[in-house]
């Protein structure tokens, strides 16, 4: 009940070339559940076609923040003077903006003036920030690893050298003495020489 005192909008209308705003009504309520109460200015003429856009002025009373918006005249005669106001809070549930939309997009043209306002049907929605995940701080060193449930039987292989020992490095011949076995019995089938066929009896 705090919030819905110390948070009070006040909507008003632009109203012919003054920029004079009469106020419309007011809203109350945030954050928990906003409500729109009309005033009793909420119907008002508007003259000539210079009144092209339907101006919303919204006041903070909380701040004394003051923001505009507009849609165009003939959307709000389209929409039959039913409106929306977005109303986005911050982390802490305080308004900071609004958006104003008429529930019609559509436009006619021929439009005549003078136009009269009707009593407004009015809805209120809040948009508040998403906050994202947070990161996960600690420290995941300390944590247990989780064990294997296999039923096989483990074998630990220990690929380590013992300290106490060094490798030894082996030779030329201890490493590559295949190669060299080869290469002899190579060349001693290939030394031997043919018999000439004259040394026949």
């Amino acid at each position: 009940m705090l919030l819905a005192i110390l948070f009070i909008c006040q909507l008003a209308l632009a109203q012919e070339e003054s920029e004079q705003y009469i106020k419309r009504g007011e809203i109350v309520g945030l954050p928990g559940l906003p409500e729109y109460i009309p005033s009793n200015n909420e119907i008002v003429e508007f003259k000539s076609k210079k009144d092209e856009y339907y101006q919303i002025k919204l006041k903070d009373e909380r701040t004394g923040n003051v923001l505009l918006q507009s849609v165009k005249m003939c959307q709000m005669v389209a929409s039959n003077w039913s409106d929306e106001f977005v109303l986005n809070l911050d982390e802490n549930n305080q308004f900071y903006y609004f958006s104003y939309y008429a529930s019609s997009n559509y436009c006619p043209q021929d439009i005549e003036y003078p136009i009269f306002t009707k009593p407004f049907t009015t809805l209120i929605n809040i948009k508040t920030p998403i906050l994202g995940p947070k990161p996960l701080i600690g420290n995941f060193a300390s944590q247990k690893k989780t064990q294997s449930t296999s039923k096989k039987p483990t074998v630990k292989v220990n690929d380590e050298i013992p300290d106490d020992k060094e490798i030894e490095e082996k030779s030329f011949f201890q490493k590559y003495w295949y190669l060299i076995l080869g290469g002899v019995l190579m060349l001693m089938t290939m030394g031997s020489a043919p018999e000439e066929p004259g040394a026949r009896r």
